[in-house]
């Protein structure tokens, strides 16, 4: 579960101006309402949502979000807020409060990582990720949690997920079928998905090894599943995700990733070039 926690404790995060500044200090510092009604179950789930890099002025974000723009371990989520919420913490700085919630989280993620898994992370080094040498677009983990919007929309019975990062598209198909057992890894892998309690629920197979986040540099092999939990919530209107992830190849337990954005319907998703300021058109 998602525990948030308000500003009171750092006022100054509610100022526009400071919220460019935190953003990208984020960058360099990292290591419930009611559910929407509608008789269509797949309505509330349309449209195009947006994450605190490309919102950091509205009032609903925590200093807890900007540390997860893009996405992060729950585990660091939860611990950060209660960080935050505590009052014996109010005369320590936000990024300090950052720096040991995220060395717990970064200690719990070692210890769940097979001996094959801490070579993964050994070995990959921001200085040769081919996302960024390459302009080679992300893979599975990453992708689904990257900072810049996102659009949700029909395909017949089905749903297409138009991601700005990289100008990638992702089919959910909601028909029944089962992942196919011999179709080729991709990227993005293949995505079979339901509604269920107001939930829609994105089972994922058959993705190619990649990274599960620029900041662990932990990765994953070609045998994670994964499962995403997408709920809309309202006040203000939100899609709330919580992403389990598990690989026997490399985590000895699945691990949980969250991450929120706000609906956006006035967004327009862009072209994505490497060569492009995020969230702006060319």
């Amino acid at each position: 579960m998602i525990t948030r926690t308000s500003m009171s404790k750092t006022q100054t995060t509610r100022n526009p101006a400071r919220w460019r500044h935190l953003v990208f200090g984020a960058l360099a510092a990292l290591p419930l309402g009611a559910s929407a009604q509608s008789g269509d179950a797949l309505e509330p789930f349309v449209g195009t949502w947006s994450g605190v890099f490309t919102t950091q002025d509205n009032d609903y974000w925590t200093f807890a979000d900007i540390q997860c723009f893009v996405g992060c371990p729950l585990d660091f989520y939860n611990h950060l807020s209660e960080l935050l919420a505590n009052p014996a913490n109010d005369a320590k700085p936000a990024f300090a409060l950052s720096g040991e919630a995220g060395a717990a989280s970064g200690a719990a993620l070692a210890a769940t990582l097979t001996p094959f898994g801490k070579q993964v992370q050994e070995a990959n080094k921001p200085e040769n990720d081919p996302k960024f040498l390459n302009c080679q677009p992300y893979g599975f983990v990453r992708e689904v949690t990257n900072p810049l919007p996102m659009e949700i929309r029909r395909d017949g019975q089905h749903l297409l997920v138009r991601y700005e990062e990289w100008s990638l598209i992702r089919p959910i198909y909601l028909d029944g079928r089962p992942h196919p057992t011999h179709a080729t890894p991709s990227l993005l892998g293949h995505a079979v998905g339901r509604v269920e309690n107001g939930a829609l629920i994105v089972e994922t197979a058959r993705v190619t090894p990649d990274l599960i986040s620029d900041t662990s540099q932990a990765g994953h092999s070609g045998e994670l599943t994964a499962v995403e939990r997408y709920t809309v919530r309202d006040n203000p209107r939100r899609l709330e995700l919580t992403l389990t992830l598990t690989d026997p190849v490399t985590f000895t337990k699945p691990l949980v990733i969250t991450k929120t954005w706000l609906y956006t319907p006035d967004v327009e998703i862009v072209q994505d070039t490497c060569s492009q300021q995020p969230g702006k058109p060319n």
